[in-house]
């Protein structure tokens, strides 16, 4: 039994061949592995290109800074040397000069033709124009508060997107840009909205709430396109955290099933207007957005330890 490739629709066929004679004349013309005893070295398609670089039929692996990416995050250790997203401004810039942004807006314009709430959300487009001293005058326990005494600890900015803090002057251009900076300026939001605490093992609550909440409201090839980017941060560290920090796994793993439960139960938060909410204690705000599924404050310290090798990274 060989397994064979179609080149042209990167499909996998399953045919017994017996005979190369019963090969096509455009498969004979190549060479096929056959009569291996391990029986899936057999069935590989050599195919030959007149071109001298690498070349696949995806667009990811042809992006050398993608494979850069992906192969160091995957599996380094967290040295103190080398900061968790310092090579995140090249990935987005790879991922912009990589997604097929044409293929993602034809999805997105089918979605909003049946989709009237990511419709309305789009057509309003809102961007966060709030300093981190607005969030200051907000009552004590609120979102807002605890989002100002984070950044104050921390001395970060409300603003996470790498070309905006690089030129404030930058507009998304685009769907994809615009879901990137939006997921950007909501996302410590989702920490406190969680009370997962912050860390790095805590992300993943994050992943896994964007994640199920996408895959509920939009089609399923448009919830993977506008994941990209967080694909490609998360789920290298999820290699990693297996390869050296297996300590650190169980954590990691509740708190990506447990987000995506909450994903898939809430109301399309992802396009809430989180800054509506920054006044009220977290139970009220969850209410207001319509998150679900909330089983208590969760924390991720110990774990995010293992993952830092004795200290807590905060991306």
């Amino acid at each position: 039994m060989h397994l064979t490739i179609d080149a042209n629709a990167g499909e996998a066929d399953m045919t017994t061949h017996s005979d190369p004679k019963n090969l096509s004349p455009q498969t004979a013309a190549e060479e096929i592995t056959s009569g291996s005893p391990v029986f899936y070295l057999n069935g590989r398609r050599k195919i030959t290109t007149p071109s001298s670089l690498l070349v696949s039929s995806s667009p990811w692996l042809n992006d050398a800074r993608v494979r850069e990416w992906t192969s160091t995050e995957s599996l380094r250790r967290n040295g103190h040397d080398y900061p968790l997203l310092y090579g995140l401004p090249t990935l987005m810039q790879a991922v912009d000069e990589t997604c097929d942004i044409d293929h993602v807006e034809r999805l997105v314009q089918e979605e909003r033709c049946k989709n009237p709430a990511f419709d309305r959300w789009l057509s309003e487009g809102f961007m966060s124009s709030y300093a981190k001293e607005d969030l200051r005058e907000y009552p004590q326990g609120s979102v807002g508060r605890q989002l100002f005494e984070y950044m104050e600890e921390h001395d970060l900015s409300p603003e996470l997107n790498s070309r905006l803090l690089a030129d404030p002057t930058w507009k998304p251009a685009n769907t994809f840009d615009f879901w990137n900076l939006r997921m950007g300026q909501t996302h410590d939001c989702y920490h406190i909205l969680g009370e997962i605490g912050f860390g790095s093992v805590a992300e993943y609550f994050i992943t896994g709430v964007v994640t199920g909440n996408c895959f509920r409201y939009l089609s399923p090839e448009l919830a993977g396109a506008l994941m990209a980017t967080n694909t490609l941060i998360m789920f290298p560290w999820m290699t990693r955290t297996m390869l050296h920090y297996p300590g650190a796994w169980p954590t990691l793993w509740r708190n990506l099933t447990y987000g995506y439960d909450i994903g898939q139960q809430s109301d399309m938060i992802f396009a809430a207007k989180f800054e509506d909410i920054l006044h009220l204690p977290p139970a009220e705000a969850r209410d207001v957005l319509g998150w679900r599924g909330f089983k208590g404050p969760i924390d991720s310290r110990e774990a995010s330890l293992i993952f830092g090798e004795g200290r807590e990274i905060i991306p």
